[in-house]
């Protein structure tokens, strides 16, 4: 037993050895710091600018430091002006030793303010001396050479130009608009401040201290500048004009100086500040250029009642050539401005058209603007790239050859009375038109679809100014076949449309002249006009129908009603125009012809609207089933509101009878022939 005992504890042990042979042994993990992870980078943030304090306003500093030196300097001015008068007045110096104190004084105050602002600090007392002094110099100049006559023109001439340019210089160097009022504005007032605005000399003056403007607003780009360098000089050049009456010659080189100048200080600070939003330059143009055209007018007419007109049209002309050159130039060169460019284009058109009306008269005034709007397409969209502008610009140009021509070529009176009309202008406006409409773009559809309709409405009118009665009304018809070919031809939904605009100009023609509704009661006045008038549109409708591009969607359908509606008119009141008293011997009894007339006529309508009605069941036509319906409700119409009340009583039965017998067959046959066919719908 022990020995069994033994050899179990033996097989256990050499059990337990060989599971702690088979059990993995774990892997020896060598343990590997941990690699630092990288730092982040840390990116210190850009601190945003802090924006700049702003200076709170100091009153006390405002008033010593500005307004206190800019009064001083005005008031210095003034005074000299006083004095100067006064010692005139009072005989206590003559003429040059005034003008030498005046030269000498505005000198001394002009280098002293020079020193103590390069010198003692740059005060705003400083910079008034100085623009004291400069403006005292022009006014010493200006009276010197206009007043006195103590210097020739010559020496004036190059005084002024040096003071100019002294001002200029000084104003460009500190930036000083204190300069730029006193100085530079004060040498552009100086011949209003002396009196001497009725001396062409005095506006040579004027012209070297607006270049000197012009050269400070060029380099310092102040806006203020220009407004009042432009509103001093045209204040000036209408005081000259009015006062001197200057000749031909030198009224026009003087106002050509000042408007080219003013133009010049415009468009120098457009190009200067790369802006699009200059309304200041746009109103500074606008009158430039209206004060300038009437002060030349005024001067070539030698008044407004003067005789000179092609004068004062060269004038405007040659107004609106320095326009359209500025504009060039400004969207030469700074394309940024292309607002104040084509406000000069515009005001250039603007002038161009009126001087156009001063040269030539009569039908060549519409003829031009004509022209000029189809000449206007391509470059007004070249210039503004914007084709609601270019619309406007050409709309305009052409609408103001449509007024003309409806106001003094040919006036819808004279057209419907036939008087003395000219039919060039409106060919001139449809050719016009339709140019314009090629040289739109396709993808501008609406554009192109007006300027084409345009054309139409030309053609129709120049039409009527031409031809008159029973032709007026065949030629449309004509031209609307003829659109109706166009528009099937090259698929134009604009001569479809045309086509119906031509038909109901012909089909109103007849229904007012040749056939009006009271010939279905009285007859026509002339039948072989009604059927000349009226066929035509049926033929033409029919014509259409069959050439028809799909305008919408059931046009066929209504050229084929419209077709079918003359020849039916046509007859209708072919019946009443035979049955007229005198017409035929057709009396019976007491009754005359006019009443068989109706009465045929009653009968007519309900034969028809059941032929129709039974046509239209039999091919399964809802269109002609309609057409019998609305013709059988116009005849039980008529006898029920005209036969009752006008016919006597014999035909008043007979259209009664005969009418309510053929509704009865109608509904019968209608009722039979929908059950046996089942109809459902209309044929295409």
């Amino acid at each position: 037993m022990s020995t069994t005992g033994d050899r179990l504890a033996q097989i256990e042990a050499r059990l337990d050895r060989i599971e702690a042979m088979l059990e993995p042994r774990p892997a020896t993990r060598v343990e590997r710091p941990a690699a630092p992870a990288p730092a982040p980078t840390r990116t210190r943030p850009t601190p945003a600018p802090r924006p700049e304090p702003r200076r709170e306003l100091d009153l006390e500093e405002l008033l010593g430091g500005r307004v206190l030196a800019l009064v001083g300097g005005v008031t210095v001015i003034v005074g000299l002006v006083f004095l100067i008068a006064l010692a005139v007045q009072r005989g206590w110096l003559g003429e040059e030793a005034r003008t030498a104190l005046a030269f000498l004084g505005s000198a001394t105050l002009l280098g002293l303010g020079a020193w103590l602002y390069e010198t003692r600090g740059r005060t705003q007392a400083a910079l008034a001396a100085c623009g004291t002094g400069l403006a005292g110099l022009f006014l010493s100049l200006t009276a010197a050479t206009v007043l006195y006559d103590l210097l020739p023109v010559g020496a004036a001439l190059a005084g002024a130009f040096v003071f100019g340019a002294v001002g200029a210089g000084l104003a460009v160097r500190w930036n000083s608009r204190t300069i730029g009022v006193l100085g530079i504005l004060g040498a552009l007032a100086a011949p209003l401040l002396v009196g001497a605005t009725d001396n062409a000399e005095s506006l040579l003056f004027l012209a070297i201290a607006e270049a000197a403007a012009i050269a400070v607003l060029v380099w310092r780009r102040w806006s203020w500048l220009r407004v009042a360098a432009v509103a001093i000089v045209l204040a000036q050049l209408a005081g000259w004009v009015f006062s001197a009456d200057p000749s031909w010659t030198r009224g026009f080189v003087v106002l050509a100086l000042f408007g080219v100048l003013n133009l010049l200080a415009v468009t120098v600070y457009e190009l200067r500040t790369k802006t699009d939003n200059g309304m200041a330059s746009a109103v500074l143009i606008t009158a430039n250029g209206v004060v300038v055209g009437l002060l030349g007018a005024w001067v070539a007419g030698d008044g407004w009642d003067g005789g000179h007109t092609a004068a004062v049209g060269w004038w405007i002309a040659g107004v609106a050539l320095a326009h359209v050159l500025a504009g060039l130039v400004l969207l030469r060169f700074q394309r940024e401005s292309r607002a104040i460019a084509i406000w000069l284009f515009g005001a250039g058109l603007v002038a161009a058209n009126i001087a156009f009306v001063v040269l030539v008269s009569g039908s060549a005034i519409p003829i031009g603007w004509a022209a000029a709007a189809a000449a206007l397409a391509l470059p007004a969209r070249s210039v503004s790239r914007s084709p609601r502008l270019v619309y406007a610009v050409v709309g305009a140009q052409l609408l103001l050859a449509v007024g003309h021509v409806l106001a003094y070529d040919a006036p819808l009176d004279d057209v419907v009375h036939h008087g003395t009309t000219a039919v060039w202008p409106i060919l001139a406006i449809a050719v016009s038109a339709f140019v314009i409409a090629r040289l739109t773009p396709a993808a501008e559809i609406e554009a192109r679809a007006a300027a084409d309709a345009t054309a139409l409405a030309a053609v129709a009118y120049g039409t009527a100014v031409l031809l008159e009665g029973t032709t007026l009304a065949v030629a449309w018809a004509a031209e609307a076949a003829l659109l109706a070919e166009l528009g099937h031809r090259l698929r134009h939904r604009v001569a479809a449309a045309g086509v119906f605009g031509f038909l109901l100009l012909a089909a109103l023609h007849a229904l007012v002249f040749a056939a009006p509704p009271a010939a279905l009661v009285d007859g026509a006045d002339s039948f072989r006009n009604a059927v000349a008038e009226l066929g035509a549109v049926a033929v033409v409708a029919w014509f259409a129908a069959r050439r028809t591009v799909g305008l919408f969607p059931h046009d066929r359908a209504v050229l084929e009603a419209a077709s079918g509606t003359a020849v039916v008119y046509l007859a209708s009141v072919g019946i009443i125009s035979a049955y007229q008293p005198g017409a035929s011997d057709l009396q019976s009894g007491t009754l005359g012809v006019r009443q068989q007339g109706q009465a045929i006529l009653s009968a007519f309508w309900s034969l028809l609207g059941l032929g129709l009605l039974w046509v239209g069941l039999k091919r399964n036509a809802r269109a002609l089933r309609l057409a019998g319906f609305a013709l059988l409700a116009v005849a039980v119409g008529k006898v029920f509101l005209y036969d009752i009340a006008k016919l006597d009583q014999g035909y008043r039965v007979l259209s009664f009878v005969v009418l309510g017998l053929l509704l009865l067959a109608g509904a019968y046959v209608y009722q039979r022939m929908r059950r046996g066919s089942k109809l459902t719908g209309s044929t295409p």
